[in-house]
């Protein structure tokens, strides 16, 4: 810790003057404090908020936190679990001696340590600043150590050799060792097995290459690739490829037949090959249009970087000099963030090197690097994924021990998980140019998850787990703030309100079954919990059942309850699963017990609102409803005339008639629905509720259509009041046809 100014108003007036090194911690300090607080320091006390007692100390501190002397990235020697990237904290303001206690300052700021390449400091800090006005082309050193880093030390990534077993794609490009030399190569057809780059990238909105691969023009590709013609961004793919030893690249643009519906189908279902077995996957973050490029980071801070003398000695006994500070780089992903078919090339990919809006970052299976020395653990998605893949056998056999059973009974509970808290809740909140893409962008990873859930996949969701499926929560259901910019990274603090998806001419794209999260664009969430998830697993729990198979489509007509025996869907449905690439038709036919419901309207005094106010409700979107029933979304439900019988004979109400001239009061409303589409509550009185689990009193929201009497779903129902349990799970078993 070293005394830097004997109060902030030193700070600022030395800044004002033209000092760098004071106008980066006085920007620091702004960035990072309330100006409330900053004026409370200023005038030599606390903020109101701590106290408002004049400062015991004013000076201001710099306290450095130096993390050079047990990395050394060069040889794969890395400390996880700890945040080991260096930087020094501006501190100012104490109520008490900082020198003789530990107590945290009123103001306090963090500044970034880096090296640059090159110099001595550079052999002890791994911490990079890349920039257009400095290292430009820092981000060739900082992933060719990388790279070597993980090929010599992590099996699980995939080891020198692994490159020379693996499959190509079916076409790639062989870029040569300079420009000019560029042609099209068909990989698979001539049994190559080398090391190649795969692209990950925002084509930008309504561009079309000039230079694509085409049924007219792929031998002439075949000979020669013109590079100049090509988009920036393919071209500083190209560029990156050479600079690290590596000649073939794929690209979709330059690798897929555009215009050829056949090859795109047959290659967007191998997509888990094509990145899966890239040596590293190139993903252009920061740019949203390959017109522009992707690789100079023009990122322009608020105040220069500063050098700072370090005064130790290196490895090798040199003075190490300066290091320099600056201010710490956004950890904003960027555009491709928010693009849904960048979402599995991510998941797939084995390596990657990630060009983020401020800074570069580098992935691979076992640890996630930036380039300002962040380091963290990787989340192992792609692991559990691909580990699907050496369990096949597993999965698939009839004729196994039961302790295997019982492994893979756990396997499949956890690719479950994976499913729903992972890959639904971060791909859903993604953009589709072609909403129609929808299963296509995500089939892929749909394929691995299946070979260890063993199941049919029925437009997003898995038929071993369809009442769990049926139940997805739209993320906005939980009274979250509205996302202005959809465009963006979705934070999980904001949630793009719900809609219908809609095409290039904004017309509805109706692209799934209505009970199908992906009939919505919006971010989904699966509510189940540790403590809840086996009530959704449990078939003495559900409500609903499927329809047995006719005797002659069986293997044994003798078993009606063998699930194997059994099916979801009608049996006129179009086939649905996970290397389907359009599923916009699939019917669910199956046995339930319907509840005729309708919307309690309140009265000229009540507002829904108000009433779910003085209703003690604690599930899912009931804890937001009174804001959520003011945007549209949420509202109450009683029972249908229709039900008053049924309702009479439980006991449940003091009277039998089912005149309509019977008065509903508030007594007899019994659950709280939420609307997956507010827009789509408007001019609904009528509809059902489908009980779904009987513990838990969840289920779905109904519409009923008059000309061909099946249902299609409007939203989400909890049923809160325990009283109206035995009316919710008895009555009659009747088809159900969901579509």
């Amino acid at each position: 810790m070293t005394f830097y100014h004997p109060n902030l108003r030193s700070l600022q007036n030395a800044a004002a003057a033209g000092c760098d090194m004071c106008q980066l911690c006085w920007t620091s300090i702004q960035q990072n404090n309330s100006a409330v607080a900053i004026d409370a320091v200023l005038a030599s006390k606390c903020p109101e908020s701590r106290g408002g007692q004049p400062l015991h100390d004013e000076r201001v501190w710099l306290t450095g936190y130096f993390r050079d002397t047990y990395r050394d990235i060069a040889h794969g020697i890395e400390k996880m679990g700890v945040n080991n990237r260096s930087k020094v904290v501006v501190g100012c303001g104490n109520k008490e001696d900082p020198e003789a206690t530990v107590s945290e300052p009123v103001l306090s700021a963090e500044l970034a340590v880096f090296a640059d390449p090159g110099t001595p400091a550079a052999s002890c800090f791994v911490e990079r600043y890349i920039a257009a006005n400095r290292n430009s082309d820092g981000h060739i050193e900082f992933a060719r150590t990388l790279l070597d880093v993980c090929k010599r030390n992590h099996p699980e990534c995939g080891l020198v050799d692994t490159d020379k077993t693996l499959e190509m794609p079916t076409r790639v490009l062989d870029v040569g060792v300079s420009p000019g030399h560029a042609r099209l190569v068909l990989a698979r057809e001539r049994g190559l097995h080398k090391p190649y780059i795969a692209l990950s990238y925002c084509w930008g909105q309504g561009v079309r290459h000039a230079t694509e691969l085409k049924d007219e023009n792929i031998t002439e590709l075949l000979e020669f690739v013109n590079e100049t013609s090509l988009a920036a961004t393919q071209q500083e793919c190209i560029t990156i490829a050479r600079q690290l030893g590596i000649r073939y690249v794929w690209i979709d643009s330059l690798c897929i037949i555009q215009g050829n519906r056949a090859d795109w189908e047959c290659e967007s279902k191998g997509m888990a090959q094509v990145y899966g077995n890239a040596t590293l996957t190139i993903i252009a973050a920061r740019s949203a249009d390959s017109q522009l490029g992707f690789v100079t980071n023009q990122i322009k801070q608020a105040a220069s970087p500063c050098a700072l003398p370090f005064g130790g000695k290196g490895k090798k006994g040199k003075n190490i000099g300066d290091v320099f500070l600056c201010l710490p780089r956004s950890i904003s992903g960027g555009p491709l963030n928010a693009r849904g078919w960048c979402f599995q090339e991510g998941v797939l990919s084995r390596r990657k090197l990630i060009f983020e809006i401020q800074k570069v970052h580098f992935s691979c299976q076992r640890s996630e690097r930036s380039e300002d020395g962040t380091l963290a653990e990787s989340d192992r998605l792609r692991a559990q994924l691909f580990r699907s893949v050496l369990n096949n056998s597993l999965a698939n056999s009839n004729t196994i021990a039961e302790s295997q059973k019982l492994e893979r009974e756990r396997l499949r509970a956890q690719m479950l998980e994976l499913w729903y808290k992972k890959i639904l809740f971060n791909y859903t909140q993604r953009q589709l140019t072609n909403p129609y893409d929808i299963f296509a962008a995500v089939s892929s990873v749909a394929q691995l998850a299946k070979q260890t859930i063993g199941s049919r996949y029925l437009a997003g969701i898995w038929e071993s787990d369809i009442v769990h499926g049926l139940l997805w929560h739209t993320w906005f259901s939980f009274g979250l703030k509205r996302k202005r910019n959809p465009e963006q990274a979705v934070s999980p603090m904001f949630a793009i309100e719900p809609q219908r998806p809609v095409d290039g001419d904004g017309k509805t794209a109706v692209r799934a079954p209505s009970w199908s999260w992906a009939s919505i664009q919006g971010q989904v969430h699966d509510y189940s919990t540790p403590r809840n998830k086996n009530q959704y697993q449990d078939p003495a729990n559900f409500l609903i059942r499927p329809k047995p198979k006719p005797k002659e489509d069986r293997g044994d007509p003798s078993n009606d309850d063998d699930p194997r025996q059994q099916t979801w869907t009608a049996l006129d449905s179009p086939h649905c699963d996970a290397d389907v690439l359009s599923m916009t038709v699939c019917e669910l036919h199956f046995l339930g017990r319907l509840k005729h419901v309708r919307l309690f309207q309140g009265n000229s005094e009540t507002s829904i609102a108000d009433f779910l106010r003085s209703w003690p409700v604690n599930h899912t979107f009931c804890r937001n409803g009174r804001k959520l029933a003011e945007q549209g979304y949420v509202v109450i439900l009683e029972p249908a005339d229709s039900e008053y019988a049924q309702l009479g004979k439980l006991g449940l109400f003091p009277f039998e008639d089912s005149s309509p001239s019977v008065a509903i009061s508030p007594a007899s409303t019994f659950a709280v629905a939420c609307f997956d589409i507010a827009a789509e509550r408007v001019g609904v009185t009528d509809c059902w509720f489908l009980p779904l689990l009987r513990e838990i009193w969840e289920g779905l929201l109904l519409y009923k259509d008059p000309s061909d009497g099946k249902f299609r779903r409007l939203g989400i129902v909890a049923a809160v009041k325990k009283q109206y349990l035995p009316w919710i799970v008895s009555g009659p078993e009747e088809e159900v046809h969901l579509v």
